[in-house]
């Protein structure tokens, strides 16, 4: 028997796509040209198993293993694949969520989280989600230390909600992730302790001790601490989004890291602008630069991005968008030699977005 509109359940599958098309020019000894597409591509499923119980079930995936390809994206300074932004796995997280109402009004929520492949209580949002960073195409160079486990392995977690306070605590593996979803004995942990400000400011703060295998496959403890601001306010007729991002890592016993992150996007109509400036503590060794002496001495670089996106289609959910970039990066002396005297480069790209609905986070 068919129903009219208002009788119709609500499907329990959200589905998001935020794939690019991008030309990227890189300058100076170590500047490279190159076509790829990165994006990522989520499924998640919400079903109510009890008036006070949810079952969450999210897949995460990537096309990057055939539209970047191991040589990766050019980005200069990235330590993820060595001046190149490294291509996702085509499985980047499955997560399980089983989410209980608490107290009599329903404002409290205890979560508990199985995933084979998911999200460490490291760091912010990540960079692909945060609304902040819309638009653009570049993962920020201090991804590794921010929010860089996102795709960590055998992650087991419980998560306490109370009004605007929510507290975290995951087990994970930290070994390498590998096809298809190997499950590992959890050796490593973090904590998170975000804040919500109605629905403007969110504050958070994070500390992770993850054992991992270094270049020789020899295991050691790092640590990550981080912590963050997140805001969202209407200016004029658009909306500016912005994050502030802080993180230090410490790996073994090698001297700490430091990253510092400034982003926004101002959304006005069809226009949007996009920023991002990044301080950060880089060794020549994460970036294989023989050249010089103290290949794991930390050194400070410094890059900013200004950008540019126009939505040129949008309808039911769907739009197309196109932008572009432009980066210049400041570097030590002692990097010159590789980099040159004046590096930077630029992106151009298409984007396709789609969702069934909002479900984005700041």
């Amino acid at each position: 028997m068919d129903m009219d509109d208002g009788e119709k359940s609500k499907s329990p599958f959200m589905l998001q796509i935020n794939q690019f098309a991008v030309y990227s020019h890189t300058t100076g000894p170590r500047g490279r040209s190159r076509v790829t597409g990165p994006g990522t591509w989520m499924l998640m499923y919400d079903r109510e198993l009890a008036p006070r119980n949810h079952l969450i079930v999210s897949l995460m995936a990537s096309p990057e293993q055939l539209t970047v390809g191991d040589k990766g994206t050019p980005q200069l300074l990235q330590t993820e694949n060595i001046d190149n932004m490294h291509a996702h796995d085509t499985l980047m997280a499955l997560e399980f969520r089983d989410v209980i109402a608490l107290g009599s009004s329903g404002d409290q929520h205890l979560t508990l989280l199985f995933a084979p492949r998911g999200a460490a209580a490291i760091g912010p949002v990540p960079f692909m989600h945060r609304l902040s960073a819309e638009g653009n195409p570049d993962a920020p160079l201090g991804h590794g230390l921010q929010d860089g486990f996102h795709d960590a392995s055998t992650v087991l977690g419980i998560e306490y909600h109370i009004a605007g306070t929510t507290i975290e605590a995951t087990a994970f593996s930290g070994k390498s992730v590998s096809w298809p979803l190997p499950l590992h004995s959890p050796d490593s942990f973090a904590f998170r302790l975000t804040q919500d400000f109605d629905d403007h400011i969110k504050v958070g703060a994070s500390y992770g001790d993850v054992l991992s295998p270094d270049d020789a496959g020899v295991e050691k403890h790092s640590q990550f601490i981080s912590a963050w601001l997140a805001t969202s306010h209407q200016v004029g007729p658009g909306t500016l989004r912005s994050s502030l991002v802080w993180a230090r890592g410490r790996d073994g016993n090698s001297a700490s890291q430091t990253s510092l992150l400034a982003e926004a996007v101002y959304q006005r109509g069809l226009n949007a602008f996009f920023g991002r400036a990044e301080v950060l503590q880089i060794t020549p060794e994460q970036l294989d630069d023989a050249t010089i002496g103290s290949p794991t001495d930390p050194r400070w670089v410094k890059a900013f991005t200004l950008g540019y996106e126009r939505t040129l289609v949008e309808q039911h959910g769907l739009s197309l968008r196109f932008g572009g970039s432009y980066t210049k990066d400041f570097i030590p002396s002692a990097f010159k030699p590789e980099y040159g005297s004046d590096p930077g480069g630029f992106k151009l790209f298409l984007r396709i977005k789609f969702a069934t609905n909002d479900g984005h986070v700041m």
